[in-house]
C-alpha cells in the first residue's frame, strides 16, 4: 500500500474481522492499530499497519510453495471462475445507504532478517463500516486470546473528503460496473493502484478491494477479471485463523527496494468462499489475515458515544 493509507490501512483490516457469523469475505485493509499508529510498516507489506497479519516462517528468502492433489482444479484461473459462481450464490441481504456493516478482521504479522517494525503481530480487530461513508465508522482493536494483557483500541473513523482516491465506500462500489471491460478498465486505473503494467495495477486493485466488504455481484465480476490475469498460480496456504485453503497467488516486483512480493487470495477448498489473503517478500516478512461475512446494524453499540475521533481515513 501507500503511505497515504498507512491508517487507513490499519482500519481496513479491521474492517474484516469475524464477530457477526459466517466466514466469508476476503482482503485488505484495517487491523495492527495502536502499533502501526507509533511504528512506521515497511513499503510492500501492504496491510502490515492494519488490515493484515503474517503468519507462516520463511527461510532465508525461499518460499516453500505447496501442490494440491489431482482432484484440485486445474488452474488458479479455474479457482477464481468458482470463487465468482460462490459469491454470486450466497448473496448477503442487501444493506441500506444509512446503516452498518458489521464483520471482523484477524491479521498476523511476522519478519524476517530482523526486519523492524513487522511483528511478530496478532490483531483482531471489530469493524462497523458505515454503508455509504456518510457517518463515522466504528474500529475496535481487541487483545488477541494469546495475549490477553494486550492493550485495547477504540476509534471513531471518519472519511476525509480529500481523501477521495482512496478505498470507495460500500454504496460507492454497488454502483460500479460489472461488464468485464468497463469493470477492468476501472480497477487498472483507479487511483488505489500502482504497477508497471496494467495487469499489476490490476491485480494490485484486487487484492485492496478484496480486503473488506464488496457487495456479491461486484465482487463476482472482480473473480472473473482476476482469472484472465497472466501470472497466476495455485498454492495451498492458511489464513489468519488457521483454515487451510487453496491460493491464488501473483508475483510482482512492489516490495522494498523492488523485492519480489508474493500477494495471494485464499479460498475454502470446498465452497470456494474468499477466506483471506498474504502477502509475502523474501527477506522482509509475510502477513496473513482473514475476513468474517458482514452483518447489518442500523446503529452503533451505545459504549461508542465515548469514543474519540481521531482523524480520518
Amino acid at each position: 500500500m501507500n503511505d497515504r493509507t498507512d491508517l487507513a490501512e490499519l482500519r481496513d483490516l479491521f474492517a474484516d474481522q469475524p464477530h457477526p457469523t459466517a466466514e466469508r469475505l476476503a482482503p485488505a485493509r484495517s487491523a495492527l492499530l495502536a502499533e502501526a499508529r507509533t511504528k512506521r510498516r515497511p513499503v510492500g507489506l501492504r496491510r502490515l499497519s492494519l488490515a493484515g497479519g503474517l503468519v507462516a516462517a520463511m527461510a532465508a528468502g525461499v518460499i516453500a510453495v505447496q501442490t494440491f492433489g489431482s482432484a484440485a482444479p486445474a488452474s488458479a484461473a479455474e479457482v477464481l471462475r468458482l470463487a465468482a459462481e460462490a459469491a454470486s450464490a450466497a448473496p448477503w441481504p442487501e444493506p441500506r445507504d444509512d446503516q452498518y456493516l458489521h464483520y471482523e478482521r484477524i491479521a498476523e504479522t511476522s519478519s524476517e532478517n530482523g526486519v523492524p517494525n513487522v511483528g511478530p503481530r496478532h490483531v483482531t480487530g471489530e469493524v462497523w463500516e458505515s454503508v455509504d461513508g456518510s457517518r463515522p465508522g466504528l474500529l475496535w482493536h481487541k487483545p488477541p486470546k494469546s495475549r490477553p494483557q494486550s492493550p485495547e483500541y477504540k476509534e471513531l473513523l471518519t472519511r476525509c473528503p480529500e481523501r477521495g482516491a482512496g478505498r470507495p465506500a460500500y454504496a460507492d462500489l454497488r454502483k460500479w460496473p460489472t461488464d468485464q471491460e468497463q469493470l477492468r478498465r476501472k480497477l487498472a486505473g483507479h487511483p488505489m493502484t500502482a504497477g508497471k503494467d496494467a495487469a499489476a495495477r490490476t491485480w494490485n486493485a484486487v487484492i485492496n478491494l478484496l480486503g473488506s466488504p464488496v457487495p456479491p455481484e461486484q465482487q463476482a465480476a472482480i473473480f472473473r477479471i482476476a482469472a484472465t490475469l497472466p501470472g497466476i498460480e495455485t498454492e495451498e496456504l492458511k489464513d489468519a485463523t488457521g483454515r487451510s485453503g487453496i491460493a491464488v497467488t501473483r508475483v510482482d516486483d512492489r516490495g522494498p527496494g523492488g523485492a519480489v512480493s508474493r500477494e495471494s487470495l485464499i479460498f475454502d477448498k470446498s465452497s470456494y468462499v474468499l477466506l483471506g489473503g498474504q502477502e509475502v517478500v523474501p527477506g522482509h516478512g509475510r502477513e496473513v489475515w482473514s475476513l468474517t461475512r458482514p452483518q447489518l446494524t442500523d446503529v452503533l453499540p451505545a459504549w461508542s458515544t465515548s469514543v474519540k475521533r481521531k482523524g480520518c481515513v
